[in-house]
């Protein structure tokens, strides 16, 4: 009697298997479809919106949801006065963590960031950041030059001189509206 025993239990194993294979994928059907929906509708309301020109559209470096937008105003205001307002893409979300509430800002002594201010710039910031791997092999990068994200950002660039705030606006001269995707003529190839 042991043999149709064990043959019964390898079918419930397989059955168990083959189940629970086609509940991951159409768990990972219905996310992926959830999330093309969500990319389309950003980009409809993008492209709807009355307030977003073709500039804005064509500048920035992604399409910004309306609920992130006073965030994205925050930090224009808040940083952007006194240098470059960076993408948020080129640094980890762990730096912008450290960053936002530190008053000792790179040897400035900067003002409080007040709440709901620093909450609304938060959100903007790590929406379109993204967290770097903690290994313990790299630190998390307080510098542009550091940032890893940088780095793939600008595969065919060799810097000759350390990254500075300013080294952005020799490529990039639309950065004060924080339009990245224009280059200056050198380096439309």
């Amino acid at each position: 009697m042991p043999y149709p025993y064990k043959k019964r239990r390898r079918r419930s194993i397989w059955s168990l298997i083959l189940l629970l294979s086609l509940g991951s994928s159409l768990l990972g059907w219905g996310l992926a479809s959830i999330q093309h929906s969500m990319a389309t509708e950003t980009l409809i309301w993008a492209q709807a919106s009355p307030s977003a020109s073709t500039q804005e559209l064509i500048g920035t470096v992604d399409p910004v949801p309306p609920q992130l937008q006073r965030g994205q105003q925050l930090y224009q205001q808040r940083c952007g006065t006194c240098h470059v307002a960076l993408p948020p893409q080129v640094l980890p979300s762990q730096t912008w963590q450290g960053l936002l509430p530190d008053i000792s800002h790179y040897g400035v002594q900067l003002p409080q960031f007040p709440n709901p201010e620093l909450t609304y710039t938060w959100e903007y910031l790590s929406f379109f950041s993204r967290p770097m791997k903690e290994d313990g092999l790299r630190p998390i990068p307080y510098r542009v030059q550091e940032s890893p994200f940088f780095k793939i950002l600008h595969p065919e660039v060799d810097f000759p001189e350390p990254v500075t705030l300013d080294s952005c606006i020799r490529c990039h001269p639309g950065v004060s509206n924080l339009n990245f995707r224009q280059l200056s003529p050198e380096w439309q190839k």
